[in-house]
């Protein structure tokens, strides 16, 4: 759930995605990791260390055809490495294949495979926030919610992870019973969200909008731009204020950047349709 959290670009953000490196080598290790499954995460590693990547976010698509594409060559590369696995499969693969199929929309078939996954390797579960993400897009709010409080415990300064909660239990019980059982989440410095944290027990956007502006001039501003519309759509729809949620998360799904959160914003935004 974190934008530039290392941990998470290993885990989930190469996968079907282009890496943006600006050179023909970057082309030569991408096609390498489709073909190699079993050197995909060494290959992601060694980009990184060479080219100083921690997030693979970047893109050049810019419309709805190419997103899918996108997202149905994730989904064919992820297939067919759990086929390979015949018999017995790994919870490494049906979270990977997990991961696409959420970010494609597909929101209950990745439910699916993440709990595939958790019965395989249970130790795993508080690790996998975006099953959390997938089991709110079902309905299964109060899952989502014992998900969400679950990850805090592996993750305690996330403040994405207490705006989810937030919002599931907005959604499973009202907005009121939401403020009162708030995540802590100190400490985390990503523009903006202690804003975003502060917000949730109620107020206006302005500190939120405040916080992204300062950001204007500086390499942070797309990223700052990006979250300050995602979670000002999220309160909003847990607050029951459907226009703005929409307005704002369908501001956040134009984004430029293929990352995980990126594709959720697509989702949210066709899911509020």
């Amino acid at each position: 759930m974190l934008d530039a959290d290392p941990a998470h670009a290993i885990v989930y953000d190469s996968f079907g995605n282009i890496i943006p490196l600006g050179s023909l080598i970057s082309q030569v290790i991408l096609m390498f990791a489709v073909t190699r499954f079993g050197f995909a995460v060494f290959v992601m590693l060694v980009g990184q260390v060479l080219f100083g990547q921690t997030m693979f976010g970047r893109r050049a698509w810019s419309d709805d055809a190419a997103h899918t594409a996108r997202h149905d060559r994730a989904i064919t590369i992820a297939t067919e490495l759990l086929q390979s696995q015949k018999d017995s499969p790994t919870a490494s693969a049906l979270t990977r294949l997990g991961d696409a199929l959420l970010r494609s929309g597909r929101c209950q078939e990745a439910v699916k495979n993440f709990e595939t996954a958790i019965q395989l390797s249970p130790q795993s579960e508080p690790y996998l926030w975006q099953h959390g993400i997938a089991l709110f897009f079902v309905g299964r709010y109060d899952d989502a919610r014992e998900l969400f409080e679950k990850h805090r415990l592996v993750n305690p300064h996330d403040v994405e992870n207490a705006a989810w909660h937030f919002l599931c239990v907005a959604k499973a019980q009202d907005v009121d019973r939401a403020r009162k059982i708030l995540l802590p989440a100190p400490g985390d410095a990503r523009i903006p969200m202690e804003e975003v944290l502060k917000r949730l027990p109620g107020g206006g956007f302005d500190e939120i909008r405040s916080a992204v502006a300062k950001t204007e001039g500086t390499r942070d501003h797309a990223s700052a731009a990006f979250y300050g519309d995602f979670y000002i759509g999220l309160i909003a729809d847990a607050e029951g204020n459907r226009e703005i949620a929409k307005t704002h998360l369908e501001k956040a799904a134009a984004t430029d950047f293929t990352h995980y959160m990126a594709d959720v914003a697509r989702v949210y935004a066709n899911h509020l349709q």
